[in-house]
């Protein structure tokens, strides 16, 4: 049997929309057993109206399953509790007992209001990692303050990474500011889980959109202080037409399809490029404003040198590009859609992803396995996500260690699965 990562970890997983629950899920393609918490009608995540292909009328309560949830949702274990009955209490904390990492998304206040703060779980299990989930951290002025995906990326300055023509903030990358965010909780779980294999201790964790969004951006926001220049973004960015640096720029080939040049060092590749796209050498070498970087960062030869490489890109398509710059000292990509990415040699070399077919909806969707492999541990995973309350059963009998007849009476009063029409969102989440 291949080993795993987080074999034997289990987490509980008390999530919902995308930040927290993909963290967990990102746990559970290590390996880990993770559990997750449901109020009786469910994530939310559950109805946005985004099908999951082939999936209609296939939910619990013949409802259609969600795309949004399933991927955020694979491999996990589904149990319905109403965390405000104490029958649904009791099944928790005998489920921290017996569990290493308790993962949530809870808007502030409200672990404390259904009992699943730190310092009351921790007094359960004291070898417990806990991880916390927010939108700006908890402490400081706004550690009260809610939010979603949005919340990172207008607080760190992603918006004015790429602004329009008038200098105004653009939205931009929907939905990475939550992943972002999952792959830091998952982290920081490791972390924690390795320093209490290493020295014994159980510990909080947290991490929000805001600093999770602020690495995402490191780079960007550390040359800003470092070269202490205020608004460096803003002072610094161009239009593609006036490049600083036009072997790191994008070009429109005969067929519409775009080549990135992808070289930071102007003076060696840009005399290779010219001589490849078949550029004369008396349009570039001969002319004082073109033949150096230093010279090619005024706006006006920037103008000059990119109108000259898009004259000869649009001579060629893309093939024909790719072709001649073979075999060359050149660094270039082709630039892609997603629909591109399913028929790319190079992720289905890797296995980035690959077919899997749903044993509820029998459609072949394509997997996005985690952006790493290990040779030993593999965490070429995959499964689907749970149906609401789908292991409920599973979890009181062969973990919790009640009775069978027991069962369906206690799934009863600890909240048995019910369809999401009339919920209230009292509680609320951080995104």
């Amino acid at each position: 049997m291949t080993k795993e990562i987080l074999g034997g970890v289990r987490v509980l997983d008390q999530t919902r929309w995308q930040l927290g629950p993909v963290a967990g899920m990102m746990l559970a393609q290590m390996g880990a057993e993770v559990i997750k918490i449901e109020e009786p009608f469910g994530d939310i995540g559950r109805t946005l109206p985004i099908p999951l292909a082939g999936g209609k009328g296939k939910g619990r309560f013949g409802e259609n399953l969600s795309a949004y949830f399933e991927h955020n949702n694979r491999l996990k274990k589904s149990v319905t509790l109403d965390m405000s009955k104490p029958r649904a209490k009791e099944v928790f904390y005998k489920l921290v007992e017996k569990s290493d990492v308790y993962l949530h998304n809870l808007r502030h206040g409200v672990p404390e209001k259904l009992g699943c703060d730190y310092e009351t779980l921790k007094k359960i299990n004291p070898r417990l990692i806990y991880c916390a989930c927010s939108s700006f951290g908890t402490k400081g002025p706004d550690g009260e303050k809610p939010g979603f995906d949005p919340s990172g990326m207008s607080r760190s300055g992603a918006m004015y990474t790429t602004p329009n023509e008038k200098g105004e903030p653009v939205v931009t990358m929907g939905g990475s500011y939550d992943q972002i965010g999952a792959i830091f909780a998952s982290y920081g779980v490791l972390g924690a889980l390795m320093a209490r294999e290493r020295h014994g201790v159980g510990q909080y964790v947290e991490t929000s959109h805001l600093t999770a969004t602020m690495w995402l951006l490191g780079l960007l926001i550390g040359l800003e202080y470092y070269a202490q220049i205020p608004d460096m973004m803003k002072a610094t960015l161009r239009p593609r037409e006036e490049a600083t640096n036009q072997v790191t720029n994008y070009y429109k080939c005969a067929d519409g399809k775009w080549i990135e040049l992808c070289m930071m060092v102007g003076d060696r590749h840009w005399p290779v490029v010219c001589e490849a796209l078949g550029i004369a050498e008396s349009e570039w070498k001969d002319d004082p404003g073109l033949n150096t970087a230093v010279a090619r960062t005024k706006v006006e030869n920037a103008r000059r040198a990119v109108a000259l490489l898009d004259k000869a890109f649009t001579k060629m398509t893309q093939d024909e590009v790719i072709k001649a710059f073979e075999g060359k000292d050149i660094f270039w990509e082709k630039v892609q859609e997603f629909k591109d990415l399913a028929d790319d040699a190079q992720v289905i070399a890797n296995k980035y992803m690959t077919d899997y077919t749903h044993p509820i909806t029998g459609v072949t969707y394509k997997y996005q396995h985690l952006p790493m492999d290990f040779t030993a541990t593999s965490v070429k995973k995959m499964g689907r996500a749970p149906l609401l309350g789908e292991h409920n059963e599973e979890v009181l009998i062969d973990i919790l260690g009640y009775k069978k007849e027991e069962v369906p009476k206690i799934i009863g009063e600890m909240g048995a699965p019910q369809t999401f029409a009339g919920a209230t969102l009292e509680f609320g989440v951080a995104d």
